[in-house]
């Protein structure tokens, strides 16, 4: 019999481990060991969240916690591939939202397209439309860790959305509250009493959008969608800045940029992750893209998301792959 040995390469995280390569198993571009590593630990347990294991392991710190790379997918669920998953992965990406409010339907992911994500080690966040109640807790059932709720305007929202989220207290429910559906465990096992569930789902997270100015500008509706994801508990609660829908709604202006920076920080100090997109049309070319992703790390930033979307990756892979042709190809005259 011929034994392989296969050194151990799960990440090294918490004080003494400070870069982004340290989030992602130390390595990159991520080797194969990794990969084992990561659909082991999936393999052991189903519902476990990646993302928030970086969170905990900083202490809920977050200027003291590396960034985290990750992207908006508007690939349909029935077109998914593992080998693309995997590319991703291997990429650094360690999170995806999974576009199903502007994707609509096509944009909300299975059991099976959650779990090939997870395997690989990355994060699905299931972005659902404004409206959306209980589809939330089902999202999270479906093996989403975490959901997005876009569009808010009031502190009123930001509650309801995270009792949509949450199992509900005994003698307290509301309609609002996450329902309860059995979930299996890494040997197959149905989380089939309402201890059992409790006890087995506590990696979810409730992810907020801001991209309306009365979520980002400062004041009391701003503060007080904080204070309600402050008092999730740690790491229970993300937001995510979409400058993009805010300028749409108000217009570009110097006093929206200075507020989302302002809003990233605060949130920082209060222990709460908060993501932005970093690119755009104006902002297309690396150099210029890696300065935003430099400058919303340094103001308290940890999920970078960068402008593309899944969707685009085959062509940006093909034009890098075509680049050195091009540039060969005009120097020889041709």
């Amino acid at each position: 019999h011929i034994r392989i040995a296969m050194e151990s390469s799960a990440r090294r995280l918490g004080p003494g481990y400070p870069t982004a390569a340290d989030v992602i198993g130390g390595a990159f571009p991520i080797p194969v060991r990794e990969f084992a590593e990561r659909a082991y630990r999936h393999a052991l347990n189903p519902l476990r969240n990646p993302t928030r294991e970086v969170m905990l392991a900083y202490g809920g710190d977050v200027r003291q916690t590396p960034p985290m790379l990750g992207i908006f997918s508007d690939v349909p669920w029935h077109q998914l591939r593992e080998s693309e998953v995997m590319a991703w992965a291997k990429a650094g990406f360690t999170w995806v939202v999974c576009d199903g409010e502007h994707s609509l339907t096509d944009g909300r992911y299975g059991r099976e397209q959650m779990a090939m994500l997870l395997r690989h080690g990355i994060t699905p966040v299931q972005r659902l439309h404004r409206e959306a109640r209980s589809e939330h807790g089902d999202a999270l059932t479906m093996g989403a860790r975490a959901t997005m709720a876009p569009y808010g305007t009031a502190v009123e929202q930001a509650k309801e959305y995270f009792q949509c989220v949450t199992y509900p207290t005994v003698g307290t429910a509301t309609p609002l509250d996450r329902g309860g559906f059995p979930l299996r465990t890494g040997n197959y096992d149905l989380l089939f009493t309402p201890d059992a569930l409790r006890d087995g789902e506590t990696e979810t997270q409730g992810w907020i959008q801001f991209e309306t100015s009365e979520y980002i500008l400062p004041g009391p509706v701003r503060d007080g969608v904080l204070d309600i994801m402050a008092a999730q508990g740690q790491a229970k609660a993300a937001g995510f800045v979409g400058p993009f829908d805010a300028v749409m709604r108000s217009g570009p202006s110097p006093e929206m940029d200075a507020a989302i920076d302002a809003l990233i920080s605060d949130a920082a100090d209060r222990g709460i992750y908060m993501g932005r997109v970093c690119g755009s049309g104006t902002c297309a070319e690396p150099e210029m893209i890696e300065d935003a992703m430099a400058a919303a790390i340094e103001k308290g930033c940890r999920l970078i998301c960068v402008h593309y979307v899944t969707s685009d990756l085959p062509f940006v892979g093909a034009r890098s792959a075509a680049a050195p042709f091009w540039r060969a190809a005009e120097r020889c005259g041709f």
